[in-house]
């Protein structure tokens, strides 16, 4: 008889379980290929229900499949993923009406679709008392290999409702959507919807979109939310939408229209962030001054542009240096466009600076610097790296391509001054 043979049934039971849940998504064909070893093994992975609590929507799958993991799983919450771009959306929609039957046992919801706002609103009940997380994105359509030259086009969106008005999570924890189109009405159902979970702790909405602005009836209170995350907003009105009593974790992002960037009153909607990530304000003076006077306790920021092909892109040392944050320890920012400046930033947060991390466009190229010499950033550059209150490291600033910006014929040893701390 083998060691494995003798090992106490619980043990064994852990095993098998850590095995089948490392192989996520296929623990259900990792559990069939490992009850192939023995009987023993097969009775253990057929009695234990932790196996059987994560249900993955695919192509090849069917509701008549999903039956013997819904008996095995017991009454235990369960997962529900839809990761498998090629599944039909009527196959999708079969497998997810099978596990709505046991929708009382949803615990985890996730998305990945290209129509996957059309699987919110047609196959994803509108109860699920023990809901805790539901995340969903609209992927791009798969090209064929005739059209791979051609960028991917993302699914024109439904007119299905998302009746947002109708949906009770009653535990909702966590929501994350992407490559989502809110029209006004619907977005008054969504602040609903959010107004009527105030237990959520974290809210992501990435690349939501809209015909026009939409101004707010009202701002909807979510004293648990500890982050929060908008990616990809068009309009600065969505800043307006909630209140925060007990945010820690605040990242905003802006799209590269400035249309509808207008400063607005955020009062004190996320005055308890601590952590704050502003993306693609280098092009926005007004609103960046707007965001970081509403989060006078932030103490780790990172500002990160991505418009440094524009003139006009640099605004952040200047703001930095005309807006005081008291209690900045730590910032990161990406595209500093003159070394001399942040040196001017840095001392005017000196006091509580103990981290400064700088991904520097002036590396003192001729042809590209803001400067007229080197002399003049090579002595901000020295007296950053001579200061001993607070670690400080530098790096180069990617291009819209992700590449650096390299031209001059003598940067390659001027890098090596700037980045390698000599």
């Amino acid at each position: 008889m083998s060691y494995v043979q003798c090992l106490p049934p619980e043990l064994l039971s852990y095993v098998l379980e850590l095995a089948c849940l490392a192989d996520a998504p296929s623990q259900t064909r990792t559990a069939a290929v490992l009850g192939g070893v023995s009987k023993l093994w097969r009775q253990s992975i057929n009695s234990t229900p932790a196996i059987w609590t994560s249900f993955y929507v695919s192509k090849g799958g069917s509701p008549e499949s999903l039956e013997a993991p819904l008996i095995r799983s017991g009454g235990m919450p369960f997962d529900v993923h839809v990761l498998d771009e090629e599944t039909k959306v009527k196959a999708a929609q079969q497998q997810l009406s099978a596990l709505a039957e046991h929708s009382s046992r949803w615990r985890n919801v996730e998305i990945s679709h290209p129509e996957a706002f059309m699987l919110l609103g047609k196959a994803v009940p509108p109860l699920l008392p023990k809901l805790r997380s539901l995340a969903v994105k609209a992927t791009p359509q798969r090209l064929s290999p005739a059209n791979l030259y051609f960028l991917p086009d993302y699914p024109a969106t439904p007119d299905i409702p998302l009746n947002w008005k109708n949906r009770i999570y009653p535990s909702l924890q966590c929501i994350d959507l992407c490559d989502i189109e809110l029209k006004p009405q619907e977005a008054e159902d969504f602040l609903g919807f959010l107004e009527a979970h105030s237990t959520l702790e974290k809210l992501a909405l990435r690349n939501v979109w809209e015909s026009g602005p939409y101004i707010p009836s009202r701002t909807v209170m979510l004293p648990h939310l500890k982050e929060l995350q908008l990616k990809g907003i068009p309009s600065s009105e969505i800043l307006r939408w909630i209140s925060a009593s007990n945010l820690r974790h605040l990242v905003v992002e802006k799209s590269s229209q400035l249309r509808y960037w207008t400063p607005v009153d955020i009062k004190s909607n996320y005055a308890t962030a601590t952590n704050v990530t502003l993306i693609r304000f280098s092009t926005a003076p007004e609103a960046l001054l707007n965001v970081l006077q509403a989060v006078p306790l932030a103490s780790e920021v990172k500002l990160v542009s991505k418009d440094l092909r524009s003139p006009y892109s640099f605004c952040t040392e200047s703001i930095l240096i005309e807006h005081k944050l008291p209690l900045m320890v730590s910032l990161h920012v990406q595209g500093v466009a003159s070394l001399p400046q942040l040196k001017a930033v840095v001392e005017a947060h000196k006091e509580t600076l103990t981290e400064v991390k700088v991904h520097c466009l002036d590396l003192g190229l001729p042809e590209e610097s803001f400067l007229k010499d080197y002399r003049e950033r090579d002595e901000g550059l020295a007296w950053l790296k001579g200061q001993t209150s607070f670690k400080f490291d530098i790096d180069h600033s990617l291009e819209a391509f992700g590449g650096r910006y390299r031209s001059h014929k003598g940067q390659i040893s001027r890098e090596k001054m700037v980045c390698a701390g000599e």
